[in-house]
């Protein structure tokens, strides 16, 4: 694979539920290079999560990918045999899933669990991890728990999941999907429910893991603080498209679509230091869900402040849509009028 290539590129791809007179998908796109961080942002029913599991071959029952292609170290996915993308996942792709009391098993330790999970791998052979004759093992095991940097890992191995705090079983999570030695980690809203302290520390673990052992990174998640924090590019979906997307100093400093700025006038704080104003003036709106239309035109059409104050120019919106385009050299929009949503100022 050329260096110069995305480790993870996902082009055009739509996903479909059967029976559904749309796609819950359309026409997805974004890269994520090795050594990056990419966070996939957007409320609750956008699509962030169906997103990675079209990526990772885990569609649940009755979802297809119709169409596009998912290119990891410049192989589609798409087209590989249910055999092949099991190979794929884990050794290729690691999944943090959002919830770890529904990924943790509750009746093994937590030595058991990362021992199965490196056997998973390839990491660790047929001997029985925590038995004596498996020292090697159990030092495995260790030195994963020590990589996610768990306190006094010796003891941690023969714990079960409900002996650890939220945050320890956060890590336990990435180790699990460490075991493998993957290239690329998703990570699906890993912080959600964690106090600001714990969610600093595994933010600033997943930016260590990212950068320093050059693996690529999808970070999903609603929160645009989050995302700030540590992403260096965003991909914003709303009703299943990918609405905008770029640098992350370009997305929040100088957002092109409504449904962007929406998101961030509902942060507190946003006009402070730390946020940019909008140029519009007044309270922030209520939080914007997906109304996943059947019109042609603009999915966003029906709750654009910007329309709704002025319909009759705005004809366009409701009748055709529009399309991915760029707004500088690496900012792209989905908006016919991006500039009459308020020009805000780069963040210093």
């Amino acid at each position: 694979m050329d260096s110069a290539e995305p480790l993870l590129s996902v082009r055009e791809l739509s996903t479909r539920f059967a029976g559904s007179s749309r796609g819950a998908l359309e026409a997805v796109t974004f890269d994520v290079p090795r050594g990056s961080i990419v966070a996939l942002v957007g409320d609750s029913g956008s699509g962030k999560s169906l997103t990675a599991l079209s990526i990772a071959g885990l569609l649940p029952e009755g979802a297809q990918a119709t169409g596009g292609q998912i290119l990891f170290e410049g192989r589609d996915l798409l087209q590989a045999s249910a055999r092949e993308l099991a190979q794929v996942r884990g050794r290729g792709i690691g999944m943090i899933f959002q919830e770890p009391a529904t990924a943790l098993s509750a009746v093994h330790t937590v030595g058991w669990q990362l021992a199965l999970a490196l056997r998973a791998g390839g990491q660790l052979g047929p001997v029985p991890l925590l038995q004596s004759a498996s020292r090697a093992g159990r030092a495995q095991v260790r030195e994963l728990l020590v990589r996610v940097e768990l306190p006094d890992p010796d003891a941690l191995v023969d714990l079960y999941p409900h002996q650890l705090s939220a945050g320890m079983r956060r890590r336990l999570m990435i180790a699990l999907a460490l075991a493998s030695q993957p290239a690329l980690l998703i990570a699906d809203e890993p912080t959600t429910g964690l106090d600001a302290p714990i969610q600093a520390q595994i933010l600033d673990l997943f930016t260590r893991l990212a950068q320093g052992e050059r693996r690529g990174l999808l970070f999903i998640t609603h929160d645009l603080c989050v995302a700030a924090e540590i992403a260096s590019e965003i991909v914003v979906l709303y009703a299943g498209q990918v609405v905008e997307a770029g640098p992350t100093r370009s997305v929040l400093g100088q957002p092109q679509h409504p449904y962007t700025l929406s998101l961030l006038e509902n942060i507190p704080g946003h006009g402070s230091a730390r946020w940019p104003a909008s140029a519009a003036s007044g309270p922030a709106a209520a939080p914007v869900l997906p109304l996943w239309p059947d019109a042609a035109g603009c999915s966003f059409a029906a709750r654009c402040s910007q329309r709704a104050a002025a319909p009759e120019r705005f004809m366009r919106c409701t009748g055709e849509r529009p399309l991915l385009e760029p707004a500088s050299a690496r900012h792209r929009s989905r908006c016919f009028y991006p500039r009459l949503h308020g020009e805000l100022e780069p963040r210093p």
